[in-house]
């Protein structure tokens, strides 16, 4: 699994098709060509990806470009720039700066090298979500100096706040309780459908009215899982939708009913874990095919990219997630 074709061509695309000429991977591509910009999270999810794969050249490669040109001189790492001058829009993700912190812990881990300076560098960068040492906020904005007021739910990476915890027990502790509790307590409605985000002023959580979109609903669910949280009510969804409609699209209404038709490989990567961690391998296989079904015929120009066959339109978003999970759910394809 770790050495499948799949895995192998959808890398070969990312670096072929969805870097520019200074290996920065840019938003999506498709026969026109890339985007205008990038974004950090990109980086981020190449970055986990290459030290799951133990590819200490790739890792390091993506490591100095997103210091380069995603790293602001104040500390925080901007979630988008321009491709074609590099610069920063001066607001950072707290999603991001999880994923990079991430990165560098995995590749530690797997002794890939020391990246001692660089976790600290980020585990700062963090902080600038983090006022009072026990909440996360959703973003930080560089131009005003100030913190949103609020958490999106699907940004609480309990994977990668489990690894700070680890990493400064003291300084993370409080976080760490307080991050498992919001996602703890957190209101559902039938068929598993979880708010977007916690209000720290009113001190409510919030949804979206005009629906579910899934892929925030899954990592919320992840989240969940990566806190000790009962996820069944989503996976019984997902069962009956796949046994009913042969498909689990990317957005519902509040009742079950599908609000958009289109469908997308991260969907699909992220339902495949969330089933595989749940030890029910036939439904992680049933997604996990249904990922595999994105990626484009080798004998087009856009060979490996998990997009659309007819536009050839791939978002790096669905590349990484869809890399990510033939890493994460090893041995289901086999």
């Amino acid at each position: 699994m770790a050495k499948s074709v799949d895995d192998e061509r959808g890398f070969a695309f990312l670096k072929k098709k969805l870097q520019d000429q200074n290996n920065v991977i840019i938003y999506s591509v498709n026969q026109e060509g890339l985007a205008d910009y990038g974004v950090s999270e990109s980086m981020g999810q190449a970055m986990e990806y290459a030290a799951l794969r133990k590819d200490k050249q790739y890792f390091d490669l993506l490591a100095v470009q997103t210091n380069k040109y995603y790293l602001s001189q104040a500390g925080y790492y901007y979630w988008k720039i321009n491709s074609t001058n590099y610069t920063g829009e001066q607001i950072s993700a707290l999603v991001d700066d999880l994923r990079i912190f991430k990165a560098y812990y995995l590749a530690s881990k797997n002794n890939m090298g020391n990246y001692s300076e660089q976790l600290k560098a980020v585990s700062e960068s963090v902080h600038k979500f983090d006022s009072d040492g026990k909440y996360l906020y959703d973003f930080y904005d560089g131009r005003s100096r100030k913190k949103a007021e609020y958490v999106s739910l699907f940004y609480l990476d309990m994977n990668s706040i489990d690894m700070l915890q680890e990493y400064d027990k003291q300084k993370w502790q409080e976080i760490w309780e307080t991050a498992r509790e919001l996602l703890q307590k957190m209101e559902k409605r039938e068929n598993g459908f979880f708010p977007v985000s916690f209000n720290y002023i009113n001190k409510e959580y919030i949804w979206n009215e005009t629906g579910v979109n899934m892929v925030e609903n899954l990592y919320t669910a992840l989240n969940l899982y990566n806190a000790d949280g009962d996820v069944s009510s989503l996976l019984k969804f997902m069962r009956r939708k796949i046994r009913s409609d042969q498909k689990i699209a990317n957005w519902y209404n509040f009742d079950g009913s599908v609000k958009d038709e289109n469908e997308s490989a991260a969907v699909y990567a992220l339902a495949a874990r969330l089933f595989w961690l749940n030890e029910d391998k036939k439904h992680a296989l049933w997604c996990y095919n249904k990922v595999l079904a994105f990626q484009i015929e080798d004998n087009s120009d856009f060979g490996g990219g998990f997009g659309d066959q007819d536009s050839s339109m791939v978002y790096a978003f669905d590349q990484l997630e869809a890399l990510l999970m033939l890493r994460m759910v090893q041995g289901i394809g086999e």
